[in-house]
């Protein structure tokens, strides 16, 4: 196993669920980042998110996370806020990108 990824939404909608801040979410085991994996996953899941009808995606990521950012930046991500998380993530800071699916 390299890593996960995770795709949620909402059929019919972009909106995302309640419970989520993310339409995707994803991670590689330290032994085996720096390969390529996180990119290629992440644009196979965008993949299915055009064949699910959404216009675009929002990722949220850490500020610190710079890894994640430049994969989420490779896949055309783009920043669109900082923010403070809700209380039930510890009103932790929190970087939000969106990648467009209609381009």
């Amino acid at each position: 196993m390299s890593g996960a990824i995770g795709f949620r939404w909402q059929a019919g909608t972009a909106e995302l669920p309640s419970y989520v801040l993310g339409h995707i979410g994803f991670s590689v085991v330290p032994w085996k980042r720096g390969r390529g994996y996180a990119k290629q996953a992440l644009n196979m899941m965008l993949g299915e998110a055009r064949l699910r009808g959404l216009p675009y995606v929002e990722l949220t990521v850490d500020p610190d996370n710079v890894a994640s950012q430049s994969v989420i930046v490779a896949c055309n991500g783009v920043l669109i806020e900082r923010f403070r998380k809700t209380s039930a993530y510890g009103f932790a800071e929190s970087l939000r990108f969106r990648i467009d699916l209609t381009g």
